[in-house]
């Protein structure tokens, strides 16, 4: 796994953080499988924390109040859920109105500004290049 400062969330910054990123996966009312891997692979390094499992459990179907859990993250974790909720509403290849609602809200609460967001959305362009980068040197035919 990359390092991330994920890990350094208590077990209420992890909550809200996957609670308001499950939002974005599924805003669209779709919960693609690129979304669900996407989801899975980002929450999976805090379901280290008992708790946090259990609690997430508990809360799949659930109507999220966004701006409590907002509330709930530090400055720092406020940011990580913007730069991950960007590249998970790009999963599936496009931003719904949903999703667009959703990263504004998150960005504004992390007081980023738009030239910032635009320079999140070409980082997810790029990490989208990169990636199919490394098909291309294998020889793996993109899908």
């Amino acid at each position: 796994m990359l390092p991330d400062s994920l890990l350094e969330m208590d077990g209420d910054e992890a909550i809200s953080y996957a609670t308001i990123l499950a939002v974005a996966a599924t805003c669209d009312g779709e919960f693609s499988p690129e979304e669900m891997s996407a989801y899975e692979s980002r929450v999976a390094s805090l379901l280290y924390q008992r708790d946090v499992r259990e609690r997430l459990s508990e809360i799949v179907g659930e109507w999220i109040d966004i701006e409590y859990h907002l509330e709930a993250l530090s400055a720092d974790s406020v940011k990580l859920l913007l730069r991950d909720t960007i590249l998970m509403a790009a999963c599936d290849g496009k931003y719904t109105d949903e999703e667009m609602k959703l990263i504004k809200q998150v960005a504004k609460k992390a007081g980023v500004d738009d030239e910032t967001l635009n320079q999140l959305y070409l980082w997810v362009v790029e990490g989208w290049g990169w990636f199919g980068r490394g098909h291309q040197i294998l020889g793996i035919s993109e899908k």
